[in-house]
């Protein structure tokens, strides 16, 4: 049953990511319209990822707490349909706008973590992991490949109002998963000796392990400040985000391409693919800055590539070591922290810039900390490998 639900999942998945696109350039540029400052997306930013600070924890333990998971995927869906045709009216307040913006990236947390826990209850191999959250994750590039260039242009064309087709996909998805809302998602099969195999760190492996997540995820979230400082300039921008957008799945699908031919072979592993993803995303930062339009092009590509390395090992790896009754839960509490930083760091760059900082001292600053942050993963896992004998 379990393997039928993550079938299904691909799907809702699919229809998920098609609206995140929609949401993803027509909400920003519709504010970035309406105010014409780029502190209002740093704004835009903050209550995006705020729930993702305060809530993952509690929502984490209320999908670990209960068996009949597909249920709260289902009202996720419904709810975020609904939200997403209340915000056309509620646009031209920029408050409202923003709480609502707040209920949508809500609901994707309880969505995310069905998926994360449904995958965890199939396998503990680290490469059959690798190659269901890589499959997972080619289904969504595949969908946002396609997505993100009609998205620019929907967004160009009707602006807010092109979330009506957001609620559309969100309701087809929720509608799916009706038959299955009594079903219990349990695991499928392990032994003694595997599930009894957990990450054993001590105090300071966690703190330095946090410490570089916070570092790096402090240095990545000024990336959409720069191409946003890039593309404000240009008639029709909206348009070229999405381009950049298809470009960074390009990348991302490449990826996947690599974790899943290496995953088919046993050959992924869980932490080189991390780290390289991170020395990836540092390299883009690196370029994203220099003044020149086509400098976005490689910049986002890089972005793609390196993050899709670093998202799927890093979901295999807690999926892994971590319980499955404790799985949400200690997700939420990861999830909370990691995306503390981002708002923060999208603020402090939009501000910088607008206070007359050039973009491309600003994106080398950025860089400079984010290979710090590898540096520091990098010693981590290094350290987490020799406590287990790996």
């Amino acid at each position: 049953m379990n393997r039928r639900l993550y079938n299904l999942h691909l799907l809702t998945s699919a229809l998920r990511t098609a609206g995140d696109a929609i949401e993803s350039v027509a909400l920003p540029w519709s504010l970035l319209n309406s105010t014409g400052s780029l502190v209002s997306i740093g704004g835009y930013a903050l209550f995006t990822h705020l729930p993702w600070v305060i809530l993952p924890p509690l929502l984490g333990r209320t999908l670990d707490r209960t068996t009949k998971k597909v249920r709260l995927a289902f009202i996720a869906l419904l709810l975020q349909a609904f939200l997403a045709v209340a915000i056309v009216p509620l646009s031209s307040n920029v408050w409202a706008f923003y709480l609502t913006v707040s209920g949508i990236s809500t609901l994707d947390i309880l969505h995310r973590y069905y998926g994360f826990s449904l995958i965890a209850t199939m396998t503990l191999e680290e490469n059959e992991l690798q190659g269901l959250n890589a499959r997972l994750a080619t289904v969504g590039n595949t969908v946002s490949l396609v997505a993100f260039p009609i998205a620019g242009v929907l967004a160009y064309r009707f602006g807010v109002k092109a979330m009506l087709l957001d609620a559309v996909l969100l309701l087809i998805g929720a509608f799916t998963l009706i038959p299955y809302l009594n079903v219990e998602v349990r695991r499928e099969r392990t032994t003694e000796k595997v599930e009894g195999k957990r990450l054993g760190m001590d105090k300071r492996l966690i703190i330095g392990i946090l410490a570089s997540v916070l570092l790096f995820n402090f240095a990545l979230g000024s990336f959409r400040i720069f191409v946003f400082a890039s593309l404000r300039v240009l008639n029709k921008g909206e348009v070229l985000y999405g381009v950049l957008q298809a470009l960074t799945t390009f990348g991302s699908l490449a990826a996947l391409i690599g974790l899943t031919y290496l995953a088919g072979r046993k050959r992924a592993g869980l932490n080189r693919p991390l780290i390289a993803g991170m020395l990836l995303q540092s390299t883009a930062l690196l370029i994203v800055g220099i003044p020149a339009v086509v400098a976005l092009f490689p910049a986002v590509i890089l972005v793609g590539f390196g993050g899709e390395m670093l998202n799927v090992s890093f979901d295999s790896l807690m999926q892994r070591h971590i319980s499955l009754k404790s799985l949400g839960t200690a997700r939420g509490i990861f999830d909370a922290l990691a995306t503390l930083v981002i708002p923060l760091s999208q603020l402090a760059f939009a501000w910088a810039i607008e206070k007359g900082i050039a973009v491309l001292t600003a994106s080398l600053s950025a860089a400079g900390l984010a290979c710090a942050g590898t540096v520091l993963s990098y010693v981590c896992f290094v350290k987490l490998c020799m406590t287990r004998g790996e």
